[in-house]
């Protein structure tokens, strides 16, 4: 079967279930359809993943893409690769964009283009208007809208 793979060998970690050992997985359609030893007439490729661990994606709660605005230091599109290259499945991107996340439109924007990536691009709105700490935002709207929470990263709100 050539959409299937098997990974040959890896140390297999679990923290839900406490699993911690070594053993074969068989991919099917990108999803775990076995693990234990290798039916080798299943796959269509395999993997040697001696040596290696095999893991839950990792979540990384606190990352700055600096877009919109500052795309010159890093984009929501590098940034996911990176992220991807690193083992994470899942970021959050801060709010302290330019402009700021905090109003549906750059938030909309920051979601939409993060579909684009590969790994799932969550983000934080802004507590207050232009992170001034003066007004709050419409945090209800926007987390109807998708955000994953509120900050206004490095500010304190007084």
């Amino acid at each position: 079967m050539t959409g299937t793979t098997g990974i040959r060998g890896a140390k297999i970690l679990d923290p839900v279930s406490g699993t911690e050992k070594r053993a074969d997985v068989l991919i099917e359609n990108g999803r775990i359809a076995a693990v234990g030893e290798l039916d080798e007439s299943r796959c269509g490729r395999i993997v040697d993943a001696s040596g290696l661990t095999l893991a839950p994606g990792l979540v990384d709660v606190h990352v700055h893409f600096r877009d919109p605005g500052l795309t010159y230091k890093e984009d929501i599109l590098t940034g996911a690769a990176a992220a991807a290259a690193g083992g994470f499945t899942t970021v959050v991107c801060m709010a302290n964009t330019k402009p700021v996340i905090d109003n549906p439109e750059t938030l909309s924007y920051v979601l939409e283009k993060g579909k684009e990536t590969g790994i799932h691009v969550l983000a934080c709105g802004t507590v207050t208007k232009g992170m001034e700490g003066k007004e709050l935002t419409g945090m209800e709207q926007l987390r109807r809208l998708g955000a994953a929470g509120f900050t206004d990263d490095g500010k304190p709100i007084l």
